[in-house]
């Protein structure tokens, strides 16, 4: 969509237009309630506390374009016809020589609405829908001012002075159906990207001469805004620089980033804040819009510098993660005097957040030891969440240039639980339903053909087995001897149950929630096939969790179908061995 122009326009400069009102569009339907939230909205930015010269209340966007001495009404007439009526009646209290004259509202298919709008005659509302619907809404504003009748005056000089409306004309070159049915299939808005999209592209910005190199500069910033929204679109690339699923426009993220740097004063309550804050800029005196637009362009390129830098990639990632804000990313950047100087103050900013300081008292390896072993599951759940990532991106790092690059597209989009790595005694299923889940899952683990084969498949476990399937089949069901039953499974596969093992850092992973809590307080075999299969079918299992399963930390392998307090401690100091070369090597060394 191009424009010839985009401007904000106060309701009183609407006074000496006329609108037309294509036959593509529907009739007025506003309810109470929307109309009451109009009004309460004006009056409310009345009743600011610190009232400032030039504050306004912007409506969302009005769409038009030139249709001989008519504006056509592509969108807004929703708005603009409650606008009409608010209008009507600060008229309507007047003697008829002192009434404003109004602006004027005429259909292609409806023409007795038009005269209704003037009449408002509540002997005929009842005789067309519409009518109906502009009655409704002509008696709310009448019921809402009664309350408000010494505030009159100051409201209505606001509304026709403080309130403005985002003017978005559509170049002649479009078919104006082809604009209502995109803002309308669905109810699709205007954004501000695409607002703030037409204030860049306007063509008065590139008059000048008429010059062939205006021309090519205007082309530029199209093709540019058109290059990084594709960029965005790319979902490592998106799910890298932020942490929230949108589909389109999200080019608003780097837009966002520029207007926070302009620092203008546009109200952060105001959906259309964004496109205030570039308008009011680019409205200034001696502004230059390609100049503007590459400080723009110069924003996205720092974070597709970042993305394509490994380190950076997984360091920044990683904050990004722990809702860290890119602009607080960038602020570092800015402060730091050099590439090396950034990095180094990124680890501190790493340090700070995983292991709760940025400058520890002690050497590094006794220091990170001493905060990890300090940690547990019922207490410290988010650290230890942090900790297991950070735990991936150094492990990642590690491999170099030729290794893996975490997938924070992957990781995002899911939800991540910590997961015991063996089940635990104390998170035994108390309800009967949950207990014969369990059993079911564990009878089914033990009966797998590679399972039955397997060289821990003994007659015994065979008569486990059974013994399992026959207290399932159980009417009434006997939840004493489940209890038995499986603190004698958790014995065989996860032996040497202890409280604070169990709960420690090394007994803990990452694993996605919905895998997590598919087979809750399984065994150790049972997690590991899981897993192994899941990665198998090529969905995204942390690395680091693998090599759990895969018992990569353990030093003794004989028995991979047994996680015991060994393999806990042992997965715990790989941890820290990692956290340590990764802190000391990239800038933080004690």
């Amino acid at each position: 969509m191009s424009t010839d122009d985009l401007q904000l326009r106060s309701v009183n400069e609407l006074m000496t237009d006329s609108f037309f009102i294509p036959a593509y569009q529907r009739g007025y339907r506003w309810t109470s309630r929307q109309v009451t939230e109009l009004l309460d909205d004006v009056a409310a930015f009345t009743l600011r506390p610190k009232p400032v010269q030039g504050d306004f209340y912007c409506l969302q966007p009005i769409v038009v374009t030139q249709r001989g001495d008519h504006w056509e009404l592509i969108d807004g007439q929703q708005r603009l016809t409650t606008i009409f009526l608010i209008l009507s009646y600060f008229n309507n209290r007047l003697v008829e020589d002192e009434r404003s004259e109004l602006f004027s509202l005429s259909y292609e298919t409806r023409a007795n609405s038009a005269a209704y709008l003037k009449s408002l005659n509540e002997k005929v509302r009842d005789e067309n829908i519409d009518f109906f619907h502009i009655w409704q809404a002509y008696q709310t504003i009448r019921e809402w001012f009664k309350s408000r009748i010494n505030r009159l005056n100051y409201i209505q000089g606001a509304f026709l002075n403080e309130v403005k409306v985002i003017w978005y004309e559509v170049d002649h070159s479009i078919i104006p159906i082809d604009v209502f049915t995109r803002l309308n299939m669905g109810k699709i808005p205007l954004t501000n990207s695409e607002l703030v999209k037409a204030l860049f592209l306007k063509g008065s910005n590139f008059d000048g001469d008429g010059s062939r190199a205006k021309q090519l500069q205007q082309l530029r910033i199209a093709q540019d805004w058109d290059e990084i929204e594709r960029r965005l679109q790319e979902p490592g690339f998106w799910y890298f620089v932020t942490n929230r699923q949108q589909e389109a426009n999200r080019i608003e993220l780097v837009l966002q980033l520029r207007a926070e740097e302009l620092g203008r004063a546009a109200p952060q309550w105001d959906i259309n804040s964004m496109f205030l804050t570039f308008n009011a800029h680019l409205a200034g005196e001696d502004v230059d819009v390609p100049r503007d637009w590459d400080a723009v362009k110069r924003i996205f390129l720092q974070l597709d510098e970042w993305y394509r830098d490994r380190f950076l990639y997984h360091v920044v990632g990683y904050l990004l993660t722990q809702d860290v804000k890119i602009a607080q990313i960038r602020n570092l950047a800015r402060k730091s005097d050099s590439k090396t100087a950034f990095r180094s103050a990124l680890i501190g900013e790493v340090l700070r957040i995983s292991l709760g300081t940025s400058m520890p008292e002690m050497e590094m390896t006794s220091f990170v030891k001493e905060r990890v072993a300090a940690l547990d599951y019922d207490s410290h759940g988010q650290s230890i969440r942090r900790l297991l990532l950070l735990f991936n991106i150094a492990a990642l790092l590690e491999l170099g240039d030729s290794g893996p690059w975490f997938p924070f597209d992957h990781f995002k989009r899911d939800q991540w639980d910590l997961e015991h790595i063996r089940s635990v005694k104390s998170d035994m299923p108390q309800r009967v339903d949950a207990q014969k889940a369990w059993l079911g899952q564990a009878i089914e683990y033990f009966s797998e053909p590679e399972v039955v084969a397997g060289s821990l498949t003994s007659s015994s476990n065979q008569a486990l087995r059974e013994r399992l399937r026959s207290l399932l089949k159980l009417e009434p069901f006997d939840s004493l001897a489940f209890e038995a039953a499986f603190n004698d499974v958790i014995d065989r596969y996860d032996p040497g149950s202890d409280v604070e093992t169990d709960n420690s850092v090394g007994n803990l992973t990452l694993l996605d929630a919905c895998t997590n809590r598919s087979y809750g307080n399984a065994i150790f075999p049972m997690k590991r096939r899981r897993v192994i299969a899941l990665d198998k079918a090529g969905r995204f299992v942390p690395p680091c969790t693998k090599n759990v399963f895969l018992k990569y930390y353990s030093s003794k392998v004989d028995e991979m179908l047994v996680w015991t307090a060994t393999d806990a401690k042992e997965h715990q100091d790989a941890l820290v061995t990692t956290l340590v070369r990764f802190f000391k090597k990239h800038g933080a060394a004690i």
